[in-house]
């Protein structure tokens, strides 16, 4: 039986190793994280016209706006109206003659509805979001009895007097929810804040600004099934003569009751919202603005991320030029947001359905990082379009304007993550949205899978101008989309002139300063979507990089084969095999985590039925959430690593290509460690990390082969004297390696591996190591607890 010996402490683990990697592609943001479960629910619809490379050349890459999609109007003339629209590269267009009243904002638009006759059924429905294709009819919305759901919209009476009946409905017509009734006030009634919509309803009231007034109304669930979204609109109430009057104006031969039909209603209406109130952040008066999905939130949490990057992705260039992701678009109210198409939409199965409401934006990102303990990552546009092959890259002239606000947005982004209000700027907006207090940003990411001389004059131009005013700022460089030395070779060379501070025409002792997020003056992003097995290949990948003040961010990855041109299917997608195979790869991570500073999967969501991209880390529906396989690993590692790497020897030459071991921990105030890796303890204080302790390791096994392994532990103890025992978890999950979670978009999830928990105690032997034995099981990560 071969040994395994966990020995002394050989460097400190950065306080940002897991994180976590959000971008909008397969439902993710809308559909997903975004609670508002309305489809265009401002009717600002903007979508991608994509068509065929062969004809079109670059021409395939058009913006479209619809302001009506996803909505269905039924006895009801609807148009769209607003004071401009945005044009087929995104441009803004005047639309005076489209705006017949001030809309919410400048750059929102509206729908104005009216009754076509007294009388008539009349409403208005929303599908909510089912992932287009095959299921662009199917009813998506998760209602669920005994819940409350929040209904709100703002609407503007323009003639007649209405009313709105609110309620879910199912695809045959059952209504989900005890439906509410909300009466409307005649065109220019005054309207007190606050004002209750009559003895007949819940719903509530509340004045604007241009005649323009909020309801709200509460709805419960009284049958769990997926529904639409209905809006009846109403007539308003009308004025009947009965009693005496009534025989008096029959004696007269008065037709009672024949008075004047009220005129039928027209009324504005814009940013409608339907979600569950249990919402993430309800009550807590920062979350004033978009709204997360709660379930989601708490899974992500699982995983302890040290971070959160975003928005993405490639979705952080686009697809063509316009099409870039403008942070400066995702902040302010709602309705002042500026929407975008979806780069991902090309990918859809009608190939346009997708558009960025920004209800998620940069304020929401920063609030989920400080409420999951996490550093931002905001990764900015670099003044290049997406390099990946089949899209429209083009280059912004360096001298150019443009490329002076591209810099511009960098710093105003710092300005608005941590200026002080006082001073104005973006710093008074982050404060006007609910959050006077800094979010404490230390890092950005310069462009995403960009690489050439063009894109490394642009990374030095960025990161100079900041580095200026921030000095400590990390910058994050782009080694392109390749996973391969070769096409790597030109970023890492430049990296590692950047950190020995000899760049020519940039700040290099600016650049060059340590100290910062991580102590380098510069990390580098790899990204990855290779085989299982080229994965395992790679778990001593970074054994001999230098350390050099250059460190490596991993920044997407997964094996999904995508780079060994396997199939995407969903079928593949998710096996346990990749699983395996990703977490045999981060042994090498934590064996080496003084130079491999950070990791993040990705995709990190995927909507069950609208995917994109097949193989996540977390699928949901709209009613419930599925961790992958390679979650339930992930979360192994990322929520289970201690503030030190220990080394790792021994074990049996006829297992090394399978089995594949690290082991990370702490022993608080021992003499034994050396003073810096201590002083990293000390100050360690991200979401991932476990209260102090006398004596902890952390020691994860995986097994990618199909024989169990037979093995004694030897951990050496550089503990206080006075620690007696310690207790020992052994945490195991296994299963074939095309085992899948797996989840539809209607029905349970179903769980394709094991999860087993062995604990017991051992004692401690004074000057000699801890010692046992196990088998590792076949086609298993395991994780292997000792504390006090």
């Amino acid at each position: 039986m071969a040994t395994i010996s966990i020995g002394a402490a050989r460097h400190a683990v950065g306080d940002r190793l897991y994180g976590v990697f959000l971008e909008d592609i397969n439902y993710a943001v809308d559909g997903g994280l975004n609670a508002n479960m309305v489809n265009n629910y401002s009717f600002d619809g903007v979508y991608l016209r994509h068509r065929s490379l062969h004809v079109h050349g670059r021409n395939r890459w058009r913006c479209e706006s619809d302001p009506l999609r996803f909505w269905r109007f039924v006895g009801l003339k609807a148009d769209g109206c607003g004071s401009r629209i945005q044009g087929e590269r995104g441009q803004w267009i005047a639309t005076p003659r489209q705006c017949p009243a001030p809309p919410l904002n400048a750059n929102s638009r509206y729908v104005r509805v009216a009754k076509l006759s007294n009388g008539n059924k009349s409403y208005i429905e929303n599908l909510g979001y089912n992932g287009g294709g095959d299921q662009s009819e199917r009813c998506a919305m998760a209602i669920e009895e005994g819940e409350r759901y929040e209904f709100e919209a703002w609407v503007r009476p323009v003639s007649g007097r209405g009313r709105l009946g609110v309620r879910v409905i199912d695809e045959d017509c059952v209504a989900l929810v005890d439906a509410e009734v909300i009466d409307l006030p005649a065109p220019g009634e005054r309207v007190a804040p606050d004002a209750t919509g009559g003895s007949a309803t819940s719903g509530v009231v509340e004045a604007g600004h241009d005649g323009w007034l909020r309801v709200r109304c509460t709805l419960e669930g009284t049958i769990t099934r997926y529904g639409k979204l209905r809006i009846d609109v109403l007539d308003g109430a009308r004025s009947v003569v009965v009693g005496a009057a009534a025989d008096s104006a029959a004696a007269a031969g008065t037709n009672v009751g024949a008075a004047a039909a009220p005129e039928p209603p027209v009324i504005d209406l814009d940013c409608v919202s339907l979600m569950r109130a249990d919402h993430w952040g309800a009550g807590d008066p920062k979350w004033r603005h978009g709204k997360l999905r709660r379930d989601l939130v708490e899974t992500i949490a699982a995983l302890r991320p040290a971070f959160v990057r975003f928005p993405g992705g490639c979705i952080t260039e686009g697809v063509t030029p316009g099409n870039e992701y403008r942070w400066k678009d995702t902040v302010g109210a709602l309705a002042a947001r500026r929407q975008k198409p979806n780069m991902w939409a090309y990918k859809t199965p009608d190939g346009s359905s997708y558009s960025q409401s920004y209800q998620i934006g940069f304020y929401e990102y920063f609030c989920l990082c400080e409420d999951l303990g996490a550093r931002p990552l905001p990764t900015l546009f670099a003044g290049i379009s997406c390099q990946s092959p089949y899209r429209d890259p083009q280059h912004m002239p360096i001298e150019s304007a443009a490329f002076r606000a591209v810099i511009d947005d960098y710093l105003d982004l710092i300005d608005f993550a941590n200026g002080d209000p006082a001073e104005g700027g973006w710093a008074a907006v982050r404060a006007a949205m609910g959050h006077p207090a800094p979010f404490g940003l230390d890092m950005i990411g310069v462009g995403n899978e960009n690489f050439g001389a063009d894109y490394m004059a642009k990374f030095d131009a960025i990161s100079s101008a900041i580095h200026e005013r921030h000095p400590s700022m990390l910058c994050v460089m782009s080694a392109g989309l390749f996973p391969f030395s070769l096409p790597m070779r030109p970023a890492w060379n430049h990296a590692r002139t950047i950190a020995a501070g000899s760049v020519p025409g940039a700040t290099g002792e600016l650049l060059a300063a340590r100290g910062g997020a991580t102590g380098d003056a510069v990390v580098v992003d790899e990204h990855s979507y290779h085989s299982p097995e080229w994965f395992v290949s790679q778990a001593a990948r970074f054994d001999d990089y230098p350390r050099c003040g250059a460190g490596v961010y991993f920044g997407e990855y997964s094996a999904n084969g995508f780079f060994a041109a396997q199939p995407q299917t969903l079928a593949r997608a998710n096996q346990w095999r990749s699983a395996l195979a990703e977490a045999a790869f981060l042994t090498g991570c934590e064996r080496n985590s003084d130079v491999a500073r950070m990791t993040s999967y990705a995709p990190l969501l995927a909507l069950a039925g609208g995917r994109q991209w097949n193989h996540n880390l977390i699928e949901f529906s709209p009613a419930r959430v599925s961790p992958t396989v390679n979650y339930e690993a992930e979360r192994l590692f990322s929520a289970h690593v201690g503030a030190v790497a220990y080394a790792v020897e021994g074990g049996d030459e006829d297992d090394a290509d399978t089995l594949f071991v690290s082991a990370t921990g702490e022993d608080e105030g021992s003499g034994g460690t050396p003073a810096g890796v201590r002083a990293h303890v000390r100050v360690r204080g991200h979401a991932g990390a476990h209260a102090a302790a006398s004596f902890r390791r952390f020691i994860k096994m995986v097994n990618t082969g199909p024989d169990a392994v037979p093995l004694t532990l030897a951990v050496a103890m550089d503990a206080s004297p006075d620690v007696r025992r310690v207790r020992l978890t052994v945490r195991t999950l296994m299963g074939a390696p095309q085992a899948r979670n797996t989840l539809e978009f209607e029905g349970e999830p179903a769980r394709g591996v094991t999860s087993r928990v062995n604990a017991s105690h051992l004692p401690v032997d004074e000057g000699r190591p801890l010692r046992f034995a196990l088998s590792v099981k076949p086609y298993s990560v395991t994780l292997v607890t000792l504390e006090e």
